[in-house]
């Protein structure tokens, strides 16, 4: 009986996951100034891609989305600010973090680190 609680379980949990990738997630700009740039990718991908945002982004506003299908939970996100300066988290991990907060505590890139926009 014990074994069958477990594999529920187990099986529950995967498929809460599933679930979670399929749902929105947000993006929220806690970084004190409007963002004219958001960049969201797989972990470990070596380009940023497109900007995704349509136009600016207020401070203290959210940006819905989903992931894509099969895209997994796990992406780098990048936030540029009107004055040139980024906030950018590796790895975060979208189905468990529902909103993201992006600010300058986050780790700004240094000018000399920045990809391509």
């Amino acid at each position: 009986m014990r074994h069958r609680i477990v594999v529920a379980l187990a099986l529950a949990l995967g498929a809460g996951q599933a679930f979670a990738q399929n749902e929105p997630f947000r993006i929220a700009n806690r970084a004190g100034e409007a963002a004219t740039a958001l960049h969201i990718v797989r972990s470990g991908t070596a380009e940023w891609g497109g900007n995704i945002l349509r136009g600016p982004l207020g401070s203290g506003e959210l940006f819905a989305l989903r992931a894509p299908e099969g895209a997994g939970c796990r992406f780098d996100i990048r936030l540029v600010l009107q004055s040139g300066r980024e906030s950018v988290r590796r790895g975060v991990d979208v189905c468990q973090e529902r909103t993201v907060a992006m600010a300058e505590e986050f780790g700004p890139v240094a000018p000399a680190a920045r990809g391509p926009r």
